[in-house]
């Protein structure tokens, strides 16, 4: 599996967090997927979430689910759901996570050891962009690489 370098752009998304056991993060994609079809909004690409760490708990996470859709969209009476305009992750570490078990937690330590032998700083967050091939999903885990300060 090949690691490499690569930005994430997306714009017009539908933004969903919950904390939540992280077994369970397909639920998010669910509940994004539904909502979509209830209120007549178009996707126009692939669900994505982030994993942020909860201290001291390896079971539970914070979870970010993204959906790009075709425009601008006002929820004036939905709390469980926002509109963000833009996300820019400018420079992350990639991993393809095909023909393997949907396990992203294992391409993230896969990374972050790519990161550490490299000596290349990490934020914690790291994103899954869920690509669906033929009934069966792809990962491209994106770990976001931080912002090295080069004033002393």
């Amino acid at each position: 599996m090949k690691i490499e370098n690569r930005s994430l752009i997306f714009d017009n998304l539908l933004v969903y967090e919950t904390r939540q056991l992280r077994e369970d993060w397909q639920e998010g994609f669910f509940l994004m997927e539904d909502f979509t079809l209830l209120e007549g909004i178009y996707k126009n690409g692939p669900v994505f979430f982030s994993v942020a760490p909860e201290k001291n708990e390896d079971k539970f996470g914070y979870f970010t689910y993204y959906l790009p859709i075709s425009e601008p969209v006002r929820l004036a009476d939905e709390t469980d759901f926002r509109f963000s305009e833009k996300l820019y992750i400018e420079d992350a570490l990639v991993l393809r996570q095909a023909d393997e078990a949907v396990d992203f937690h294992a391409a993230y330590q896969k990374v972050k050891d790519f990161a550490a032998e490299n000596a290349i700083p990490l934020e914690d967050t790291f994103y899954c962009v869920l690509l669906e091939v033929y009934g069966e999903f792809i990962i491209d885990l994106y770990v976001p690489i931080k912002v090295r300060s080069d004033e002393s």
